[in-house]
C-alpha cells in the first residue's frame, strides 16, 4: 500500500447517518476504514464488467452414485 492521503467528502445529512449506521453493522472502526473498502469493491467490480482479465472458474456435478 502506498503514502495514505488525506481528501474531503461532502455528503447530505441523511445520507452520512445510514453510512455511519453501516459502519456501525459491519464493525468498522472509522469511515476512512469504510470508504477504503467501498473503493476496492468498486475498483473490482469495474474491473469484472470490463472482463479483460484471466477468469478461472469450476463446474462441479453432485449426484448419487446408488440410484
Amino acid at each position: 500500500m502506498g503514502e495514505i492521503v488525506r481528501f474531503g467528502v461532502s455528503l447530505d445529512e441523511g445520507l452520512l447517518e445510514k453510512f455511519d449506521q453501516l459502519i456501525a453493522h459491519r464493525g468498522y472502526t472509522n469511515r476512512s476504514e469504510a470508504i477504503r473498502d467501498l473503493i476496492r469493491d468498486s475498483l473490482v467490480q469495474a474491473e469484472w464488467e470490463v472482463g479483460t482479465g484471466e477468469t478461472i472458474g469450476t463446474i462441479t456435478i453432485v449426484y448419487s452414485h446408488h440410484t
